[in-house]
């Protein structure tokens, strides 16, 4: 791919070929997606009486945490966020809606500096800036890639940034974060770098993004990140103290059990949880979490040694993001928007393949479609999926350079 692919300028879905079935399978999909958004939304932010919606939950559920942490900041009691039952009951009295499965914060300290400001606002307005600016950021990436606004619309429908919009969920910002990064890095590493850096407020989303860097040979993205990270920890340390970074070790660091502060597993598309789910015991689900993880790095790491175009690296990095951690979260798969667009920018140039397309349909619906039949069958099929995407990616590249 030649640099001439980044300034392509027509419009992106016009080169995707489709046959009339193909057509009214993807026009199906779409119309789905859209009315998930729509239903969800409905459902999940109107309200009956308070802050309770139709559905008896708070009003963009998660987002209830990123308000309770803030308060707890705000007010000096930033290690009060590790306290589990705490920060539980503080969502119950902040909204007025009892909920024992309300989630936990699991974020490191640095996580503290970007959500502080979340409770200057009444609750409905910053659950509505959240999610816009997120919303926004996201699409902001999606446009530097395809430059086509309506393949940016078409993506942004994706389920898994629905699931994020619909529960107040912070997806769409790393997805944001991580896809800004990838597609500056080979003209702006440093800006690539920081925005990784700040990605690193879920750290075990970019467990296989450091070594790529380091494989890649992105020396100023490298460097950009650790000076991004090391600063977040010193403010965090300066502005909450050392208790919360004691509290972060103890409480989530020293032992906090994803099995026991998780509901429902099923919408866990790990490949630890995927395992557990099959019947697998603590150490036999480790063993294979490691083991795809390793396989992740070989494969992946590989691409990026070799420095194939971004489009190939990059999308095969984002597929393999939610397979080298144990915790990961359907919301999460928001990253895979940016792959998402990177396929369809090769697909324009070189065309899509059947087998590309049925697994591309595949994966569109797997965030929804992976955890209800994980919940009813007890099997979680989304690591396969993404299994399936990275070979499929490294398979069409292989391709490609031997007819080259």
């Amino acid at each position: 791919m030649t640099s001439s692919v980044w300034s392509e300028r027509t419009p992106v879905l016009a080169g995707i070929r489709l046959s009339t079935f193909e057509l009214v399978i993807a026009v199906g999909l779409l119309a789905l997606s859209a009315y998930l958004l729509v239903g969800g939304l409905v459902t999940s932010w109107a309200t009956g009486s308070g802050l309770m919606n139709g559905a008896g939950l708070a009003v963009g559920r998660d987002f209830t945490m990123f308000w309770s942490a803030s308060v707890l900041a705000l007010e000096g009691n930033a290690g009060s966020v590790y306290d589990f039952q705490l920060i539980r009951d503080l969502q119950g009295s902040l909204t007025g809606v009892p909920d024992p499965a309300y989630p936990v914060w699991l974020y490191p300290p640095t996580g503290l500096l970007l959500v502080a400001p979340v409770s200057l606002l009444p609750y409905k307005v910053s659950l509505v800036v959240w999610t816009v600016a997120g919303l926004g950021a996201l699409g902001a990436v999606l446009w530097r890639i395809l430059r086509d606004p309506a393949a940016v619309v078409v993506l942004l429908l994706f389920p898994a940034v629905s699931l994020c919009l619909i529960n107040g969920q912070s997806g769409v910002w790393l997805a944001a974060l991580l896809g800004g990064g990838l597609t500056l890095i080979d003209r702006r590493p440093w800006l690539a770098g920081i925005l990784l850096g700040v990605a690193t407020v879920k750290p075990q989303m970019l467990l296989l993004v450091g070594p790529c860097l380091l494989l890649g040979r992105h020396w100023r993205a490298i460097g950009g990140l650790a000076a991004t990270f090391l600063g977040m920890v010193a403010l965090s340390v300066l502005v909450f103290g050392f208790g919360a970074w004691t509290g972060f070790f103890d409480s989530v660091v020293g032992g906090v059990d994803i099995l026991e502060q998780v509901r429902p597993l099923e919408r866990m598309p790990s490949v630890f949880v995927a395992a557990s789910l099959a019947g697998l015991g603590r150490g036999a689900a480790t063993a294979v979490q490691v083991a795809v993880a390793l396989l992740m790095l070989a494969a992946v790491g590989w691409l990026w040694l070799k420095r194939f175009p971004m489009a190939i690296r990059g999308s095969a990095l984002l597929f393999a993001v939610p397979l080298v951690t144990p915790y990961s979260f359907d919301y999460d798969l928001a990253v895979l928007t940016v792959a998402f667009a990177w396929l369809l920018l090769e697909g324009g140039r070189r065309g899509v393949l059947r087998r590309e397309k049925v697994l591309l349909a595949v994966l569109w619906v797997a965030p929804i479609a992976g955890w209800l039949i994980a919940m009813r069958t007890g099997v979680q099929l989304t690591p396969l999926i993404l299994l399936a995407c990275v070979w499929s990616v490294m398979r069409a590249r292989r391709i490609e350079t031997a007819s080259a």
